[in-house]
């Protein structure tokens, strides 16, 4: 009996224990210190495991509980915008779930073949983190990838320890997070079995000292060096974000008066702030601009009332970046975009169609093969992805560049790199979030702009339609925020900035030098078992 409760605790209870302390350690539960502790017991559930079935059943459970917790929103999404019954949305949820916890499956049974499960040490637990990076770089880009939920987004919490991002990018604090569950286990395993007293006990605890002394060292003296950079800048700018709070019941069908007059009063009560630069949210004038006659021209009479203000003011117009519906005619039949449009105070000065667009959301994946997948999203697949560009346009006679990404796009740091590094002075994110109403959806969404802002140090505007709308500063520091499913307007000063980080730079290379370092050793592994394997035949054909 006693050892059918042991095996069942070990089998279930500790990846159980593991999936609520990683799903806690996300928001909205603010539970965020578990990060450090959260895959201690799946460890040592799998610490004497050899069975890769096993195993398999070990980490599926403990994958499927966590994305269900982290991603239970998608059902109240499915439900309440796109109608599906609850059993099919519940099926959809798991099944995205299964899917995700199987880069869990691949990481342990991975360890378990390079034989770093078992007995701790520190080499076994740098090796295993570079191998988690490989992982978790590969569910960022395959299938369109899904980086929703990166284990090292936590870490927006601890300062010292985000500024890793602005070197090795969201990997880099997977790497950190990983790196500490290990030493924890290591310390637990070692200690708890009197192991502490055998020799490398202590020469792995230097090690995994100095190396989290590392990460410290480094994250403290960018904040530094970067806080210094801030300081010293004088490229400044007054901001307002509009958040109009239109529900998405009446963004889908399409009440453009309310958006028009929410925006206009807004825009209107903005500018006692004094703004250089307005941002609307995504699609925040629900129509296609300017094709649609009617509610284009009321839409161009706000902007002449701003001018017209701007002059009692006594003060330059501000630019406008707007989010819209857009027709491109360059193509037979024409394509429909989800768009941002720069005013520049004069004119509409340039314009970026989204590139990355949301699966089951604004397109189908593989609709062509399997067309039953149209039924399942929650709005038709008419939206065509556009190129990767930044906005430029002319504010206080000035030349700006902003890099723009709308909604989905800001959880790939993949964008950032590309676009900053062709320029960018500032990051503005627009994005409607209504869909996700009070669930963790917003929060979770706006963590991954704090990790952007310190990916590529630049300040990052976030203007939702619900919340949350936000100034986040290139240090990840939350300046000003709204709350959820209020009309707010967020106003502040920001820097400009044009120095390119290291992530920058070398864009991918540690998550690439991680897959390159798991391919090498796989290979060797693959070289001595077929080896050891050949002599051993030899042996006995003797």
């Amino acid at each position: 009996m006693k050892f059918g409760l042991k095996k069942f605790f070990e089998t279930f209870g500790l990846p159980l224990l593991s999936a609520l302390l990683l799903s806690l350690s996300f928001p909205k539960f603010e539970l965020q210190i578990l990060i450090f502790f959260a895959l201690v017991p799946l460890f040592f559930s799998l610490k004497d495991e050899k069975s890769s079935a096993h195993i398999f059943q070990k980490v599926i459970f403990f994958g499927v509980l966590h994305y269900v917790i982290l991603l239970y929103w998608i059902v109240y999404t499915l439900i309440k915008y796109g109608q599906i019954p609850l059993p099919v949305s519940i099926f959809l949820l798991l099944l995205l779930s299964a899917y995700l916890s199987l880069y869990w499956v691949l990481f342990f049974l991975l360890l378990n073949f390079l034989n770093l499960l078992g007995h701790p040490t520190f080499w076994k637990g740098f090796l295993a983190s570079l191998i988690f990076v490989s992982i978790e770089f590969l569910r960022s880009v395959l299938l369109t990838g899904f980086p929703w939920g990166l284990i090292g987004y936590p870490l927006t919490n601890f300062p010292t320890l985000l500024q890793i991002a602005d070197l090795l990018g969201i990997w880099g604090l997977s790497l950190v997070v990983f790196i500490i569950n290990y030493f924890f286990y290591f310390v637990f395993e070692r200690v708890g079995n009197y192991q502490h007293l055998r020799k490398g006990f202590y020469l792995d605890l230097l090690f995994f000292g100095v190396l989290i002394g590392a990460f410290l060292i480094y994250g403290q003296g960018s904040f530094n060096l970067w806080k210094r950079t801030l300081e010293t800048s004088r490229e400044v700018l007054r901001v307002s974000l509009l958040q109009g709070n239109i529900p998405q019941e009446l963004k889908e069908a399409r009440e453009t008066e309310i958006s028009l007059k929410t925006y206009e009063n807004l825009t209107l009560q903005s500018l006692k702030d004094f703004p250089d630069l307005i941002v609307y949210p995504e699609t925040a004038l629900p129509f296609y601009f300017p094709y649609e006659k009617e509610p284009s021209l009321k839409f161009l009479a706000t902007l002449e009332k701003v001018k017209a203000y701007s002059e009692d003011l006594k003060i330059s117009p501000p630019a406008i970046i707007f989010g819209t519906f857009r027709v491109s005619f360059e193509k037979n039949p024409p394509l429909v975009h989800n768009s941002l449009l720069v005013w520049n105070g004069k004119e509409i000065e340039d314009l970026y169609d989204k590139e990355k667009l949301v699966p089951f959301g604004e397109y189908v994946p593989l609709a062509q093969y399997f067309p039953f997948l149209k039924k399942i999203s929650v709005v038709s697949d008419i939206i065509k992805p556009g190129i990767s560009k930044n906005l430029q346009f002319k504010l206080k006679e000035k030349k700006i560049e902003v890099l723009p990404l709308i909604c989905f796009e800001s959880a790939f740091p993949q964008i950032l790199v590309k676009r900053l590094k062709s320029g960018g002075d500032l990051v503005v994110i627009a994005t409607n979030d209504a869909w996700f109403d009070k669930t963790s959806a917003p929060y979770q969404h706006f963590q991954m702009a704090i990790v952007r802002a310190v990916e590529g140090r630049r300040f990052v505007l976030q203007a939702a339609n619900t919340g949350i709308t936000g100034i986040i500063d290139p240090l990840g520091r939350v300046i000003k925020k709204s709350d959820l499913e209020r009309e707010e307007i967020v106003s502040g000063e920001i820097k400009l900035l044009h120095k390119k980080t290291p992530f920058v730079k070398i864009g991918y290379l540690f998550p690439i030098f991680s897959l390159f370092v798991t391919f090498l050793w796989l290979i060797t592994k693959f070289y001595a078992y077929f080896i050891l394997k050949a002599k051993y035949f030899r042996s006995k054909s003797l």
